[in-house]
């Protein structure tokens, strides 16, 4: 038999012409990488003990600078040859092997000769699509430097303000030595961007025009803006982000699922759902599907999501019943819920007796929005969704409470219903300190409460609450009588995940090639769990195949860890449990371990909040660190992160002990809570310093039990999952000796 050409395998209909934006993202792209590409090499510079390479990266991981110095020359600009095959058709690999990757579901386009199918320096997936809908908004770099020029006024409608964007236009954007400035500057700066990282208020808009270097204002909607915007001409440039759409997703695909910079984009292009519903995507619905190991895969899964399922498939494939069977206390009154909503229905039980409302709290990702659709799928009623989020997002006071009010009211009027409400956290507290934002809180807060008294008076009517940090939440939401019941919800433990797997699986797949899927997907969201089942499901009846370990974990995203990655992991990981474990015996309630992170879900070590809890806790959370240190001899920067990484909440703890608790550096004198952004030099020195304090007793408790460390972190790595008894069984005791001879430090 003749062996088909590689021209025969390539789609006949020429590709779609490049859109205008196309080059201009791709010049971003080149400079993110090579910021990308300087932190790579600095990290392999500090492992081997370059201690100028460790000082750079504690300045950029402290955040006191932008994006990491270059340690290399400039990347060249990539060859012409190598921009002729990226855009166009032509094969780059022997006729045998592009059959052999497409036999085995592989994309021969982004197939490097080395064998290869990603970028040598991976992005973030959401920076790559994101830096894409800019570039396709802006369109080129003619345009976007216009926005560069003093004076301009630049708005971007739809674009959400952040810090992270900040970092991104420094990073990818911005000419070299330019810097983004959240608030307007004090003094005439060339070379700067204001650039807000939260929405604006009319006076600090007012700041801004006050300085002449340039604006650029990201508004989510149309109606935030400022209303001086709206007096007249003012000479801005509006424009819109460009939604998400097949060019954008290819762009970010050829980046992103590609060691070549090209992807089957004809197959691809066939496979995407159209530019509408792709426009509508949820951001934790795009990670998923991008999750995918090739382009044509990220595209069948948006598909499936885009597509209504028939209602026999829907049934079968249903989530409520699989979330439901876990063995949480927050299933099981879930579990309850249903029961009795159904005996209310049928008349055998007034409503009057039955538990009518659930606030759960856990950490992000640990299944609570999952949890509450499947009670509303499982109790056969409407669900209705409600969010803070949301609802401040509407604009100021009277339209964030008249946006919560409508909500109210539309969950009442579809009785019997779910109404799940989500990020309760968000309304804040009456008594957080926050004297600038007191009224606003207070007036939140008690619509907020008047809302639910008004609720509890509708029957059928099953209220679910969620947060991520119930202690922010005020006292009177968590008082008896608001909510009936209030649990935690852990991320579901490895035979948790066994359950969800064994209701689609049970008859598929031998027991133990589902018990070994179940530990390699400890740390997977419910959410996605259930998502691959369907997606792998409904590939495998597409495609007339059985289903096969090979495909489910294609669709969970659990590519061959990376064992040194899974290590550090661990160790960081282990670190948190055995310091917590020694210092506060008890107070580890589970470790899990993913091939991407990790957690240790822990009681509140607090209960007097003395000097010495708070330094404990301390040391608690610069552990993680301190593990990596000892062991490997480097840090990574698994300890930073979001607001509750444990850099910020060690950072967040020092400062209160100083201003809010009377504990620290200003004796008996309450100041309020610390705004990061104006922070003295003092208190910039003061968290240095202590946050080094920490790390070094942190180093000391973890050396005294090195070969302890060392075991729990191998079981963690063999069983991704450590519950508190067998942590107990490998500390075998307290460090009372140790933990009494470190220094408590008052300075």
């Amino acid at each position: 038999m003749t062996q088909p050409s590689p021209q025969s395998l390539l789609p006949k209909k020429k590709s779609a012409k490049r859109p205008q934006w196309w080059a201009f993202a791709h010049s971003c792209i080149t400079r993110l990488r090579a910021a990308q590409a300087d932190i790579v090499d600095l990290e392999r510079h500090a492992k081997a003990g370059d201690t100028a390479a460790v000082d750079t990266l504690l300045i950029y991981e402290g955040g006191d600078s932008p994006k990491p110095p270059s340690r290399s020359a400039s990347s060249a600009a990539p060859s012409a040859a190598k921009s002729m095959l990226r855009a166009t058709n032509a094969p780059h690999l022997p006729p045998e092997e592009w059959s052999a990757i497409s036999a085995v579901g592989g994309d021969p386009f982004a197939t490097s000769e080395d064998g290869s199918n990603r970028p040598s320096v991976a992005l973030p997936q959401q920076d790559v699509i994101l830096l894409a809908r800019l570039a396709a908004t802006f369109r080129n770099a003619e345009n976007w430097e216009a926005c560069l020029q003093s004076g301009a006024l630049t708005i971007v409608v739809g674009l959400e303000p952040s810090f992270r964007l900040g970092q991104l236009l420094t990073g990818a954007m911005l000419p070299e030595g330019w810097s983004t400035h959240s608030r307007a500057p004090r003094s005439t700066l060339a070379q700067v961007l204001q650039l807000p990282d939260k929405p604006v208020m009319e006076k600090d808009f007012e700041q801004f025009l006050h300085n002449p270097a340039p604006i650029l204002l990201p508004v989510q909607r149309q109606e935030h803006l400022p209303a001086l915007l709206g007096t007249g001409e003012t000479g801005a440039r509006v424009f819109a982000l460009q939604n998400l759409n097949a060019d954008i997703l290819l762009f970010a695909l050829s980046i992103s699922h590609s060691a070549t910079g090209r992807v089957d984009e004809a197959n691809v292009r066939t496979l995407l759902p159209a530019d509408e519903y792709l426009a509508t995507l949820e951001a934790g619905q795009l990670a998923f599907a991008c999750r995918a190991p090739t382009a044509r895969d990220v595209a069948e899964r948006l598909a499936l999501m885009t597509k209504e399922a028939p209602d026999g498939e829907s049934k079968r494939l249903g989530s409520g019943s699989a979330i439901i069977d876990g063995t949480t206390p927050a299933h099981d009154a879930v579990r309850n819920l249903v029961e009795d909503l159904a005996a209310w229905r049928a008349g055998e039980l007034q409503w009057s007796e039955m538990s009518r409302s659930l606030l759960i709290h856990g950490a992000p990702g640990s299944g609570k929005t999952y949890l509450a659709r499947g009670l509303a799928e499982a109790a056969g009623v409407a669900l209705v969704e409600g969010s803070f989020a949301d609802w401040q997002a509407a604009g100021h006071l009277g339209q964030m409470l008249a946006a919560m009010s409508k909500c109210f009211e539309e969950a009442s009027a579809k009785a019997p219903c779910v109404f799940f409400i989500d990020e309760i956290d968000a309304a804040g507290s009456r008594f957080s300190g926050d004297l600038h934002g007191k009224t606003y809180h207070t007036q939140v807060v008690n619509g907020f409460l008047q809302q639910i008294d008004r609720l509890a008076r509708t029957p059928g009517l099953i209220l679910v609450g969620a947060c991520n940090r119930i202690s922010q939440l005020d006292p009177a939401i968590t008082r008896p009588g608001r909510f009936d019941q209030i649990l935690r919800m852990p991320l579901p433990s490895i035979a948790d995940i066994r359950r969800i797997l064994d209701k689609v699986l049970a008859d598929k797949l031998p027991e133990d090639e589902i018990s070994s899927l179940a530990r390699a997907a400890s740390g997977n969201p419910p959410a996605e769990l259930d998502a691959a089942l369907r997606a792998a499901t409904a590939e495998a009846r597409r495609r007339r195949r059985l289903m096969s370990p090979e495909l489910l974990r294609r669709h969970l995203g659990l590519d061959q860890p990376n064992p040194d990655l899974l290590r550090r992991i661990a160790i960081h990981e282990s670190g948190h449990a055995l310091a917590a474990e020694l210092l506060v015996p008890g107070s580890v309630i589970k470790l899990s371990l993913s091939n991407k992170d990790g957690r240790t879900e822990r009681c509140s070590t607090f209960g007097e909040l003395t000097v010495q809890q708070i330094e404990n806790e301390l040391l608690i959370l610069m552990s993680g660190r301190a593990a990596e240190r000892l062991m490997l001899g480097t840090i990574s920067g698994g300890a930073g992160g979001d607001r509750e990484s444990d850099l910020a909440l060690a950072t967040g703890l020092i400062l209160k002990m100083d201003r809010e608790l009377g504990l620290g550096r200003n004796g008996h004198g309450w100041l309020g809570p610390a705004d990061m952004h104006k922070l003295t030099e003092e208190e910039k020195r003061r968290i240095h310093t202590k946050l080094g304090q920490a790390e070094k007793k942190a180093y000391a408790l973890l050396g005294s039990r090195r070969d302890t460390l060392v075991n729990i972190s191998n079981d963690l790595v063999q069983c991704r999952e450590m519950n508190a008894s067998t942590l107990a069984q490998w500390v075998g005791g307290t460090a009372s000796v140790i933990v009494s001879s470190l220094p408590v430090d008052t300075e």
